[in-house]
């Protein structure tokens, strides 16, 4: 009987850990936002610019994180930033002043950046390489479903123990499920523990080669050097082309409620409109995670883009009477919903097709910096365009252009030679 290989507890840890401290860390604050205005007699935008702080730090200071990934291991890095998250959460029931606010939120942005997307998606991507999609595709699914339960359980505490208390058991529950199992279960590679990556060996010939312990399987990683990648215009391609994503993606999902309620809808029906589509994009992560170990994550990431751009388009058209409501409702469920989903999970693989492995950590980081300002960007310009216009017509067009832009960015980021 064959032994479970070691990476799919791997993909357990990090499917669990995101699951817990991007649903808490990410989704959790619009339910808290009106008991703390109320009940500390604040306007709401300073928590919100308290939020917008929070996320501007992950962003900045994921470069860092990535390199001390590289450096220190992936363990060391999120045992850190638990402890940094669930303190943060957990002093958070204690505020009493505005400035208090903004110093913790921007160490929940540390703390954030220091458990979520990159050391998971670095985690997948050193011990996977065949089966490297499926695997990214099971963790991309525990931010959105982290989000729909602790949103929930957040409500609920609330109701029956105040925010204060709530905030306290987030807290401790952040360490008490995400401590032991990066503890006990993270480990950096398959090469620390002798493993070759997917659980492949491949014994070599030569005589005493397995009493010397010598594995064909168990290799260098492989890759090109965060240098050798930044000297690529296939980095500075997907460096834009990330900008452009976040800039349409970000845009487009604060502003697309408030668009379908100007238009007609009520204000449940816009919102369950919008939560269908994020049900289908959730549906899509595990799809396309298992179609991307098939073919080019660069054809994918551009596809999805396009389709992407062309249901925006479709909805500005709507907007204009040019198309009937049903159809524009349909085609935001399945075009834009299974290129969000698609967009998930191939993002993080397109880094490790083009570049490998040895530097995918401080790749990763470094193409936080465009998310981060392509993020706040996109949210921005749907509120400045709106106000200019009185409606999203220009803005949407904007986030289809950002779309399509993208897409022709990353079909045009070719995979490059691997460097052992």
């Amino acid at each position: 009987m064959s032994r479970i290989y070691y990476g799919w507890w791997i993909v357990l840890a990090a499917f669990s850990t995101l699951f817990v401290c991007a649903g808490i860390g990410f989704f959790t604050l619009p339910v808290f936002l009106k008991y703390i205005s109320a009940d500390m007699n604040w306007g709401r935008d300073s928590l919100s610019n308290a939020a917008a702080l929070s996320a501007l730090t992950a962003g900045f200071v994921t470069p860092v994180i990535g390199y001390l990934i590289d450096r220190f291991g992936t363990r060391a890095v999120m045992m850190i930033g638990v402890l940094i998250l669930s303190t943060s959460f957990f002093v958070l029931a204690r505020i009493q002043t505005t400035y208090q606010i903004y110093i913790i939120f921007f160490s929940i942005g540390i703390g954030m950046a220091a458990t979520t997307l990159l050391p998971c998606q670095t985690l997948i991507s050193r011990w996977f390489e065949k089966r490297r999609g499926r695997a990214m595709g099971i963790i991309a699914v525990a931010n959105g479903l982290g989000g729909v339960v602790w949103m929930n359980i957040s409500d609920f505490l609330i109701q029956t123990r105040g925010w204060r208390n709530a905030y306290e058991i987030l807290g401790i529950i952040i360490a008490v499920i995400s401590l032991p199992l990066i503890w006990f279960i993270i480990r950096n590679s398959p090469k620390s523990m002798g493993l070759p990556v997917d659980g492949y060996f491949e014994f070599s010939s030569v005589s005493g080669s397995t009493e010397s312990g010598t594995l064909a399987g168990v290799e260098e990683e492989v890759g090109y050097t965060l240098k050798e990648a930044l000297r690529t215009i296939s980095f500075w391609l997907i460096f834009c082309a990330t900008f452009f994503v976040m800039f349409a993606a970000s845009g487009f999902g604060l502003h697309i409620v408030a668009f379908l309620s100007d238009s007609g809808f009520t204000s449940r029906g816009a919102t369950m409109v919008w939560s269908i589509s994020l049900g289908i994009s959730i549906a899509g992560r595990f799809t396309f995670g298992f179609i991307s170990e098939h073919y080019p994550k660069r054809y994918m990431a551009s596809i999805a883009n396009l389709s992407r751009s062309v249901s925006i388009l479709l909805f500005v058209l709507f907007a204009l009477q040019f198309v009937p409501q049903g159809v524009a409702v349909l085609q935001l469920v399945i075009l834009y919903g299974l290129g969000q989903g698609c967009n998930a999970v191939i993002n993080p693989l397109l880094v490790g097709e083009t570049f490998g492995v040895k530097a995918f950590g401080k790749l990763m980081g470094l193409l936080g910096i465009p998310f981060t300002m392509g993020a706040a960007l996109g949210q921005a310009s749907g509120g400045w365009l709106f106000e200019w216009q009185h409606n999203y017509h220009i803005a949407f067009g904007a986030f289809a252009l950002s779309f399509l832009l993208a897409g022709i960015f990353v079909f045009f980021a070719k995979p490059l030679v691997k460097i052992r």
